[in-house]
């Protein structure tokens, strides 16, 4: 009996100083009294934001955000347009601890003009629940896909801000603070949608990287390292992800267009630029070749012997494998988005200078390495330094290659 009690009393003393530790090591006391529960911060600087926590006549809790007078909307509060309520109830929801969202606009009929806007929170009604509908692929019939199962973040709160117009002016005739659900701590605001904002440098950094084979996860991890923070980017993995994938949707249908398009300026900037390209029976790009002026020139004086490689379909890390056709990538930077995305074959035509640099005299893309490809690709090469073919052109033991060089290299001495 004894011991019973001496253990009783060890956990109470354990259980007393338990809840001691954590009333002063909180960023918030509690403490409760009739009908209301009040959080109060303490004089740390890192915790949750102030909210009252009150007790409904109907026993349901009540988060009540507590922020600065000069944030909180009141009633009879006048904004000149919807927009300008808007913002002033999102910078509102930031303070707090929630996040806003526009809800029902009631229009006037005659008119147009916005008669009535509510705001309310992003938590406000219930999403009606749905079973995972199975759809068929239309390019793949064969197989079957489920849509993914979302969940639900909605808990029919009832915070909300109504706006009336009247005379020209939009008056706030109706406010309700008082949230069913906990607001979110200031550690956690980056991570939701009025904390996160894809800027105009972000968008930048993930195209410039793209150009290089650099994905948005990494390129997220530059920013990181640029702002110093994952905190200080301002946006979310995410939404690099997303940005990514929305700017490969906007370009599909119109990218090989882009891609021929950069030569054409690059025509424009210097005349002697040359470029050629063809297209298949759908109307896709299949074949494309160009040299610049540098690239022709160095054809001029040290073209007497030129290596042609296609071995480059399956290296990943092409700019790693091919240090010498740097200034050709350079002038074409839109030529990464074909090695990853459609496998198309790149064979640089190059050669070796007089201090035994290897130089490019020209570049090409072919989607498949037949005999017509080849014969396309030589006699455009030729084309493009004036009708003088090489004296000699190493190439690898690709049997297509074979049997398209002597139909358009006469006096050409071929090595493998």
């Amino acid at each position: 009996m004894a011991s019973f009690v001496n253990c009783a009393l060890f956990l109470f003393f354990m259980a007393s100083a338990e809840v001691d530790m954590l009333s002063h090591g909180s960023s918030s006391s509690v403490t409760q009294s009739v009908g209301i529960i009040i959080n109060e911060p303490s004089s740390s600087s890192v915790g949750t934001p102030r909210v009252f926590t009150s007790l409904s006549p109907g026993g349901t809790r009540e988060w009540i955000p507590s922020c600065s007078e000069e944030l909180k909307p009141i009633v009879g509060m006048n904004f000149k347009d919807p927009e300008e309520g808007l913002s002033f109830c999102k910078a509102y929801a930031t303070a707090s601890g929630f996040t806003s969202r526009k809800s029902t606009t009631t229009r006037r009929k005659k008119t147009g003009v916005v008669a009535f806007q509510y705001v309310v929170c992003n938590k406000e009604g219930f999403k009606a629940s749905r079973k995972p509908v199975v759809e068929a692929l239309k390019d793949k019939s064969d197989k079957a896909r489920s849509t993914r199962m979302r969940m639900l973040t909605r808990t029919g709160c009832g915070a909300q801000m109504c706006m009336k117009n009247i005379n020209g002016s939009y008056v706030v005739t109706y406010f309700k603070e008082e949230h069913n659900h906990p607001l979110y701590t200031p550690g956690c605001a980056k991570f939701h949608k009025h904390g996160r904002k894809m800027s105009i440098l972000h968008k930048k950094i993930i195209i410039d990287n793209s150009k290089v084979n650099i994905g948005p996860v990494k390129s997220f991890r530059i920013m990181k390292e640029l702002t110093g923070s994952y905190d200080n980017v301002g946006a979310s993995k995410q939404d690099f992800k997303n940005f990514q994938r929305d700017l490969k949707a906007l370009i599909e249908g119109s990218d090989a267009q882009m891609f021929i398009n950069n030569f054409q300026n690059k025509k424009l900037l210097w005349s002697a630029f040359f470029y050629d390209y063809e297209l298949d029976e759908e109307d896709h790009l299949c074949r494309a070749f160009w040299a610049d002026p540098i690239c022709r020139k160095n054809y001029a004086l040290f073209g007497d012997m030129v290596s042609f490689d296609t071995t480059f379909k399956t290296n990943k890390n092409v700019l790693f494998f091919m240090p010498y056709v740097l200034n050709v990538l350079f002038l074409c930077s839109k030529l990464f988005y074909f090695f990853p995305r459609y496998n198309m074959i790149f064979g640089p035509f190059t050669g070796v200078d007089h201090h035994k640099k290897c130089i490019t005299f020209a570049a090409a893309l072919i989607s498949n390495e037949d005999i017509v490809a080849f014969e396309w690709v030589f006699k455009t090469f030729v084309k493009a330094m004036g009708g003088n073919a090489p004296l000699c052109l190493i190439t690898d033991e690709d049997p297509a290659t074979k049997v398209a060089f002597p139909k358009v290299f006469r006096s050409t001495e071929h090595r493998l």
